[in-house]
């Protein structure tokens, strides 16, 4: 993997920033030309370095305004059957296997508390389950600060 210079860092702010900003306009920010900047972004993407652009969606303005984390505890030998059924829960948005009492930390949206007890009953077939709903988020930052 080749090293990032100082531009590389400053094009992967701006776009943290606004990752639909034009090249050229890139490229006037950080004194590139054009084709220079989609060389570097082009790069970058080849390396892992940028995995890819999202749009940012508002959970409550599609439906989903309560967000809640499902701590799973699940026996090592259930994990193969847990993980296949995770990725068909559409509600879910990450899955993280962690250390501690709980094999597994969920974090979801859903619409209502209908929709997070039906959660619960799913996943607590695996084990004892601990949830916590989401009162506010004080800090939501979707990538590492640079």
């Amino acid at each position: 993997m080749e090293s990032m210079d100082a531009r590389d860092w400053e094009l992967l702010k701006l776009l943290q920033e606004d990752a639909r900003m034009p090249f050229a306009e890139l490229g006037r920010r950080v004194k590139l030309t054009p084709p220079a900047v989609a060389e570097r972004v082009r790069r970058m993407e080849d390396q892992g370095i940028i995995q890819g652009y999202t749009a940012r969606i508002n959970r409550a303005a599609i439906g989903r305004p309560l967000r809640v984390f499902l701590r799973v505890q699940v026996p090592p030998k259930e994990y193969p059957k847990f993980l296949r059924i995770v990725p068909l829960e559409p509600c879910l948005e990450e899955c993280h296997h962690v250390t501690g009492a709980e094999a597994f930390v969920l974090k979801a949206s859903v619409r209502d508390v209908a929709e997070l007890e039906q959660l619960i009953q799913k996943f607590s077939l695996f084990g004892p389950t601990v949830t916590s709903i989401v009162l506010s988020t004080p800090m939501d930052r979707p990538n590492p600060q640079l």
